[in-house]
């Protein structure tokens, strides 16, 4: 019979609970939060009628369902379908850390808020917090999580869905000068300069430099053709190739397999190689990415059509493409004639 009762607990309150019947004819006796024994009635019902419309014995497994259950689901699609996963993999470190194998249901968004909150007040090795982006994309690998086990039936609700985004105040306007760009070269081991040369020519990003292979370069027609698998956008590219690029390619010996190597192995990373370049050239605050920067920066400047440069770099919106092209005070010089002036 279903009914509902109070039960006292050791610390002498009163819990109210509910009792009813699943669909196996099995007696379950479910403690609630009610305050009220109308708020109980209630439960019942809603339980009764799970009941009655089968949906009983999925959200019951739905509440037994883990965190950590969810993660590793998530992991196992990003690795299988996401180009991201790694990404994922660094957020989880933290979310894993902080939210523990509770269960997934019970993960709340004043939870959220405790680690967003957490986040900020962590120190790296140098004493530095995480940027704000950082941050932001650990809460979008949870957004996405929840979104994921909810497409696979494993939960209903995602707590995300209250937590707005904080704004990012992450854009980069460092643009290497020609100079700069030449100490650097002058100063890298030789199987970096041909990376250099091609990040500094094309805008191309470092996975799509370190994946080329030889038979998407043309040298005769004078394109590297980078496939949809090989882009963030999904979308191929033709990128041309600039006289300075064109030379250092064609005096490459070997014509087949993987462009860049090292030791007889394929390129992964060049971390290590060129942070030790930047010091030796001694320049300052120049990540490998802010190479896109340069290159849209330096062909806006030579007065290439903006659509053009897009179609190279791969930006789909003009709001993303003007975050890489830098003005600065020359440039805003050269609008009121300062150059023909100094002239």
């Amino acid at each position: 019979m279903a009914n509902v009762f109070k039960r006292a607990g050791k610390d002498g309150r009163a819990t109210w609970c509910i009792r009813y019947q699943d669909s196996s004819g099995n007696d379950i006796r479910q403690a609630t939060r009610a305050k009220t024994k109308r708020e109980a009635e209630l439960l019942l019902a809603k339980a009764i009628q799970e009941i009655a419309d089968g949906t009983y014995e999925l959200k019951q497994r739905q509440r037994e369902v883990t965190f950590f259950e969810i993660c590793d689901d998530f992991m196992a699609f990003s690795q299988a379908h996401r180009k991201s996963w790694k990404r994922h993999r660094d957020s989880f470190n933290h979310l894993r850390k902080f939210f523990g194998d509770c269960r997934a249901q019970e993960i709340k968004p004043s939870q959220i808020e405790d680690f967003i909150l957490q986040r900020k007040n962590c120190r790296d090795r140098k004493g530095r917090p995480p940027s704000q982006a950082t941050i932001n994309r650990e809460l979008s690998t949870l957004r996405t999580t929840f979104n994921r086990a909810i497409h696979n039936f494993k939960c209903s609700l995602n707590p995300m869905r209250h937590i707005t985004l904080p704004k990012e105040n992450n854009v980069r306007n460092r643009v290497l000068s020609a100079d700069e760009f030449e100490r650097l070269w002058e100063l890298s081991p030789m199987h970096l300069r041909p990376i250099l040369i091609t990040a500094h020519e094309t805008g191309m990003r470092s996975g799509e430099i370190f994946g080329l292979q030889w038979d998407q370069v043309d040298l005769q027609k004078g394109f590297i053709y980078l496939k949809p698998e090989q882009t963030k956008t999904q979308e191929g590219r033709k990128v041309p190739i600039s006289p300075r690029l064109l030379e250092t390619l064609s005096a490459m010996k070997k014509k087949t397999g993987t462009v860049f190597g090292y030791q007889g192995k394929s390129v992964k990373s060049i971390k290590t190689a060129f942070k030790r370049a930047c010091r030796l050239a001694e320049i300052e605050n120049f990540r490998f990415h802010d190479f896109r920067h340069t290159f849209v920066t330096n062909m806006r400047r030579a007065g290439k059509q903006d659509r053009a440069i897009m179609a190279i770099t791969g930006h789909k919106t003009m709001v993303v493409f003007t975050r890489y092209d830098t003005v600065d005070e020359e440039d805003l010089k050269r609008v009121v004639g300062w150059d023909e002036r100094r002239g």
